[in-house]
């Protein structure tokens, strides 16, 4: 009677054992039907669209997402309400990305001199520049010697030349030489206020009458800052003397 009952026990707890097994993985759904669908990205990476958007999936096996950076497409295949979720998801993430905002540079050379000078008047809108350099500088008359508008964008920058009459510096007609100038704007930027430029270089080669003989040679003259500038704001970023006379850069920026 005791070995039937052990026996009984052995029996029992071979099933009970068998019982605490680790259960069998899920099969492939076969109850619900999967869809596929393949979606085209036009405006946005589609490896960063797809890992935004592969949480929606249903995880279930057998769904799947893939990503085709060639093609630019992600083709889904899942329930037809997680495809819905990823298609409307995709739909505001593919967006174009926003326009960096156009930035107008206006760039006044002006010339300042304790002599009246043959040079074009300044614009009106300079009018407080000038009198905040008769208030801070020597010089009395000032004239325009170029200006110009450019614009870029941020991350960018601005390259300009030109070539301006000697005359405007006093030269007399027979002593004639052109001036060249150029200057670069490196490395715009916006910020809540206005615009920073990483660097603001000006040169400009100017004709020198040597006292000796007369004879005319030419001096580099210029200067190299970092400049931040508030919104349509007039800002005097640099002075450079030549004799008598002196070269004012004007800035103002625009976004």
């Amino acid at each position: 009677m005791k070995r039937l009952f052990i026996a009984i026990l052995l029996v029992a707890s071979a099933a009970f054992a068998q019982d605490k097994k680790t259960p069998p993985e899920p099969e492939y759904n076969t109850v619900r039907e999967f869809k596929n669908k393949v979606f085209e990205i036009h405006n946005r990476d589609p490896r960063i669209v797809a890992g935004s958007v592969k949480l929606l999936g249903s995880g279930f096996k057998g769904a799947d997402l893939s990503v085709s950076s060639e093609l630019k497409t992600i083709t889904v295949r899942d329930f037809p309400e997680n495809i819905a979720a990823i298609e409307e998801a995709i739909k505001r993430l593919d967006q174009p990305a926003p326009t960096a905002p156009d930035i107008e540079f206006k760039i006044a050379v002006l010339i300042g001199s304790k002599t009246p000078l043959n040079a074009a008047s300044v614009p009106e809108e300079l009018d407080p520049v000038i009198k905040q350099l008769q208030s801070t500088l020597r010089y009395n008359h000032y004239g325009l010697m170029t200006a110009t508008v450019q614009r870029t964008k941020a991350g960018d920058g601005v390259k300009g030349s030109g070539v301006a009459e000697s005359t405007l510096l006093g030269m007399t007609p027979n002593q004639e030489r052109p001036v060249f100038y150029d200057y670069n704007l490196y490395r715009v930027s916006i910020n809540d206020a206005g615009v920073d430029i990483e660097r603001f270089a000006f040169s400009m080669r100017v004709p020198i009458v040597v006292r000796s003989g007369g004879e005319i040679q030419y001096q580099n003259v210029g200067f190299e800052t970092p400049v931040s500038l508030h919104n349509k704001e007039k800002v005097v970023i640099g002075t450079t003397t030549m004799g008598d006379k002196a070269l004012i850069v004007v800035v103002t920026a625009t976004k």
